[in-house]
């Protein structure tokens, strides 16, 4: 938090105030606690009058150890378009941010600049239908990403075209028999990843590597 915030916070009067920027490939929604809230060329408002209200914001904690921060976050849309449009899938891994932000007490403008509480990707939208249609976005950050497994992956043709289409590089590479995995350990029984040798660095054997990256 910048030198500007914390002085106003100390002062009789300001408001404390959460922001939310959350940008799909189809729409980016700005939403705020306490109102209108311009910050730069943009505004954050209390109500998008398209999407609807940000519903319940959590405390926002660090991970312990191996875990990875998450947070559960609220959308309240106004009708059922509105509320499919929310819900919809495919906004998985798309960003979303939230901001802490002072606003001075008598011209409801921000003081100094916001600070960010969250940055993070959409993992799963859940639905709530009672006397209000709500969706929860199940969100966790980016850094979580490099705590899963990935089992599928495996240094092999099929994969690394899936993520390079069109490059042959490992078309017509020999010695790809042998799965490496990444960000897993290698079940028991099925070998090391890393380098295999032929026959050492001495000799008449030469050396076959097999690279893992």
């Amino acid at each position: 938090m910048d030198a500007a915030s914390i002085t106003a916070r100390k002062q009789p009067v300001s408001w404390i105030v959460q922001l939310l920027k959350w940008e799909t490939a189809d729409f980016t929604l700005r939403l705020s606690t306490g109102g209108f809230v311009p910050w730069g060329s943009e505004v954050f408002l209390a109500r998008d009058p398209t999407y609807g209200v940000l519903g319940e914001l959590p405390t926002f904690e660090d991970g312990i150890d191996s875990q990875t921060t998450r947070a559960t976050l609220t959308i309240i849309p106004p009708d059922q378009t509105a509320f499919a449009a929310v819900a919809d899938g495919k906004h998985a891994k798309s960003l979303i941010q939230v901001w802490d932000a002072t606003l001075d007490g008598d011209t409801g403008l921000l003081i100094g600049t916001p600070d960010l509480l969250f940055r993070g990707i959409v993992d799963f939208p859940r639905v709530i239908n009672g006397e209000s249609w709500e969706v929860v976005l199940e969100c966790g950050t980016e850094e979580a990403l490099l705590n899963e497994p990935n089992e599928d992956r495996r240094l092999s043709n099929p994969y690394h075209q899936s993520v390079w289409p069109g490059e042959t590089g490992l078309a017509y590479v020999t010695g790809l028999g042998r799965k490496v995995y990444w960000r897993a350990n290698t079940p028991a029984g099925t070998g090391g990843g890393g380098y295999t040798s032929g026959g050492g660095s001495g000799g008449g054997g030469g050396t076959a590597n097999q690279a893992s990256y």
